[in-house]
Order: structure tokens, then C-alpha cells, then sequence
């Protein structure tokens, strides 16, 4: 069977281009390695209650993407979280708080964006592509298709294949590509041009009784070490436990992405507790999480997705956060929208 298209990658990007294409009568399938959708758009469950571990807002201001967040938004759903802030530090995407952009909490998590982009969706779970291939669609060999190995040895074909993946998973499944293909050579340089940084986390939740900060989001200026502390908690209703997520700077983060969890965990808590108080360095749970490919730098991402068209009719996309001017997931909202537009021949609503 060869596919219409195929999509590597089910966070916000892949999910948003599978949803505008099969509005546009296309039927994509979408890939996803990871046991559930949405990236960085992430949110764990400790205990029941939900903690958002990677992104931890919703914010954007384009029509198409405010329209994707209202739908997602929940009963107990925080508008304009987080709403008392401390320090005077830079947050990964410093528009969130400019008065024009939106921002949104949802009760249930962020993940609950990808949930709702997912819904009605071919997805397929657990599905890691190892490599990528061109070869002919029959015994015609100027008509060809991708090839798609997932471990395990099976295998899928597609007319157009989609890549909506962090960059340097991208550059690595374009690599196994051989011969490499004259259409896609020149993309290459592009993609190398966009910088992806990691970010390593901590989740802490802390005894009953422990007192709750006066802030919701904590972006402390000198730390060499913590990016943001978010008082996680203060966005779910009821009476939830006390929890906050810790993130680590760029340069700590990379410095210690190939460590030991228990090491950079706890010189988080620690430079954490430096900042706010000897509490913070103790909690009765957490769980750290390393984001390799966290997000892209401020100001390395290209203007739009990248399409290469190849000899025998066989369609290469590519899409993310990297690939939309607008950046973080708004971006890839929009990037997936726009790569839509491109391999359907039309234009892309207006953002």
C-alpha cells in the first residue's frame, strides 16, 4: 500500500499539518515515537494531578491559533497565567507577555492542545522511523516513493513525507538517505542555520502544609544555573499538592544534558532553594526530565516550512518551530498550517 502522505513527528506542528490537510481531502498517517502526541506540549500526571513539564503556558495572537487554543480550553482554565510574576529575567519567549498575545492555561495541561489537534486523527504511537528512502513506486522507475523503516523492520510508503521533528532529528533521518537527493542537498545548509537548545527539568512536589510562593512564575536575572521556577500548582483548581517545575539555563543544560539525572537535579533544587528558600530544596517527590531539544534559540528560525520536490514525483516537507517566523508552539501551529497550504497548492490562511 503507498500512502497519500506520510507525517514524521506528533507534536503541535505534525498535528496541525495532518488537521489542515485532511480538511484539505488529503488522508495522512502520523508517526509519533513517543507513547503519546505533542512534544514539548507536554504534561505528566503525579498522583492524578496534572504538571506541565515542558511548555508551560499556552500563548499566541494569530486568528488560526487562538482559535486552536480556545478549543482546547477547559472548564478551570486560567486566563493570563501566569499573573504575578517574580524576578526580572527573560522567559524563553518574551512576546507571551507583550499585551497583543494571549495567554492560556489550561486545567487539564497543555498536552490538552495536542489532544485536541490529535482527535479524529490516523496516529500511530510508538512508531520510530529509523530510516528514510527513495525508491520506485513500480516497475516504472521514473515513478517513486518513499520508503519509511520503523524499528522493528516494518515498513510504510508515501508519495509525500512529511518531517515535523525537532532539527537535529531531522538533519540525522535526512542522513540515511543514500544516495542523497540533489532536491534536498540544498536544504540542508537552511536547517543547520537553526539553533536548537536543551533544557533539563525537575518536577518538585512538596509536603501538605508547605507554604505556597506569592508568585506563579519565577524568571530569576543572575542565576547561572535556573531559567524559570513555575509554581505549577497555582493553575489547577481544587486543592491541589504544592508543585513546582524547575528549568535549567541554556548553557547549564547543555553543560550537564549527558549527566547523571541525580546530579543536575539537585543542583537545580539547590540553586532553587538559593533563591527562594531553604524549602525548595527538599521535596517529597521529584522527577526530572531531560529535554534534548527543547526549543529554538530567539531569532535562528527560517521564515517559512521547507518543501523539496523530488525526481519521480515524491514530495519531501519539513516543519516545527524552527520553520515558521513567529517561533515556539504558535509557530509550529502555524508552520504545519502553512506546509499544508504548500503541498496542496493553495494558500495558507492568514495568520
Amino acid at each position: 500500500m503507498v500512502h497519500d502522505v506520510v507525517i514524521v513527528g506528533g507534536g503541535i506542528a505534525g498535528l496541525s499539518l495532518a488537521r489542515e490537510l485532511t480538511a484539505r481531502g488529503r488522508a495522512p498517517v502520523v508517526l509519533e515515537r513517543a507513547n503519546g502526541v505533542g512534544g514539548r506540549c507536554a504534561t505528566r500526571r503525579v498522583d492524578g494531578q496534572p504538571v506541565d513539564h515542558g511548555l508551560s503556558f499556552l500563548h499566541g495572537r494569530s486568528p488560526a491559533f487562538l482559535a486552536a487554543m480556545a478549543a482546547a480550553r477547559d472548564q478551570g482554565a486560567v486566563s493570563r497565567w501566569p499573573r504575578h510574576r517574580d524576578g526580572e529575567g527573560v522567559p524563553c519567549q518574551p512576546q507571551a507577555f507583550d499585551p497583543l498575545d494571549t495567554r492560556l492555561a489550561p486545567a487539564a495541561g497543555v498536552n490538552a492542545l495536542a489532544k485536541h489537534l490529535a482527535a479524529g486523527l490516523d496516529v500511530r504511537l510508538g512508531a520510530r522511523v529509523e530510516t528514510l528512502a527513495l525508491g520506485p513506486a513500480s516497475h516504472l522507475a521514473s515513478d517513486r516513493v518513499w520508503t519509511l523503516t520503523l524499528t522493528g523492520g516494518d515498513q510504510l510508503r508515501a508519495r509525500t513525507v512529511a518531517l515535523a521533528l525537532p532539527v537535529p532529528s531531522m538533519l540525522t533521518l535526512l542522513g540515511t538517505l543514500s544516495p542523497p537527493e540533489a532536491a534536498i542537498a540544498p536544504l540542508l545548509p537552511l536547517l543547520r542555520l537553526i539553533h536548537v537548545v536543551p533544557c533539563l527539568t525537575v518536577i518538585a512536589r512538596y509536603p501538605e502544609g508547605t507554604p505556597a510562593p506569592s508568585w506563579e512564575a519565577s524568571y530569576p536575572a543572575q542565576s547561572t544555573a535556573v531559567h524559570a521556577v513555575l509554581h505549577d500548582s497555582s493553575k489547577r483548581p481544587g486543592t491541589p499538592r504544592l508543585t513546582l517545575v524547575i528549568q535549567g539555563r541554556p548553557g547549564f543544560s547543555q553543560r550537564h544534558v549527558d549527566t547523571p539525572e541525580a546530579e543536575w537535579a539537585q543542583a537545580l533544587l539547590d540553586e532553587a532553594a538559593t533563591l527562594h528558600g531553604d524549602w525548595v530544596r527538599t521535596p517529597d517527590l521529584r522527577q526530572p526530565h531531560r529535554w534534548r531539544y527543547a526549543r529554538v534559540a530567539i531569532g535562528t528560525e527560517l521564515a517559512s516550512p521547507l518543501v523539496a520536490h523530488c525526481e519521480g514525483g515524491a514530495v519531501l516537507g519539513l516543519a516545527g518551530d524552527g520553520l515558521h517566523a513567529t517561533g515556539g508552539v504558535e509557530g509550529a501551529y502555524l508552520s504545519g498550517v502553512a506546509l499544508a497550504a504548500r503541498l496542496t497548492g493553495s494558500e495558507p490562511p492568514r495568520a
